[in-house]
């Protein structure tokens, strides 16, 4: 039995997971739920969130860091999340993780009535995905490309997920980290999960 993983198109926390599982070259049958509705992911996940991963021995496995974690106890590649001594690694997952938060954060205070948005609470979160671009820019000379670790990964669909939800002016202030996501864009893992997507990652055969 192939690996599931409840995820949709957009979330940015299942792109990681698709992402790393495409580079290792692991089976994950990817499936499409809908989390505002009561379903099967309502059984595995009493937290109704998404990614979830279902083991082919029938364990739910979340959130999307700790399904980095189980996925490499899978393959015989480089480690996605390499012992790191200084928690380097760790940290920056944090770090992008945040970023992802953050920036759904703002995109539901906008979807909010006019009347009840707060400009507080925008700038609040905007000038804090200021400071997370600023620090990530500062650590892209760390993050490895080949093969990719779940630090390069999360700090990717991060990124991708700014441009999806936030936009792209940061780009005009970091254009090296731009070329940075523009260079790993190209990779066939990612070009598969873009969050534009209309349906799953095709199943493994």
């Amino acid at each position: 039995m192939t690996m599931r993983l409840l995820n949709d198109a957009t979330s940015p926390f299942g792109r990681k997971v698709m992402v790393a599982a495409l580079e290792r070259g692991l089976k994950l049958r990817e499936e499409f739920v809908n989390v505002a509705e009561a379903g099967e992911l309502d059984a595995r996940n009493p937290l109704r969130q998404i990614p979830t991963l279902l083991t082919e021995a029938g364990d739910a496995v979340y959130d999307s860091s700790v399904i980095l974690g189980f996925l490499d106890t899978l393959h015989g590649g480089e480690p996605l999340m390499p012992h790191d001594p200084a928690w380097r690694v760790p940290t920056r997952i944090a770090l992008a993780d945040g970023l992802i938060e953050t920036t759904l954060q703002r995109a539901m205070e906008l979807r909010r009535p006019e009347e009840l948005r707060s400009a507080a609470v925008i700038a609040r979160l905007e000038g804090r995905i200021g400071r997370a671009l600023i620090a990530i820019d500062r650590i892209r000379a760390e993050l490895v490309l080949d093969p990719l670790r779940a630090d390069t990964i999360t700090v990717a669909c991060a990124l991708d997920y700014v441009d999806f939800r936030y936009g792209r002016s940061w780009r005009d202030e970091f254009p090296n980290l731009s070329t940075w996501q523009d260079v790993i864009a190209t990779r066939p893992s990612m070009r598969m999960t873009v969050p534009t997507r209309t349906a799953p990652v095709p199943a493994p055969s």
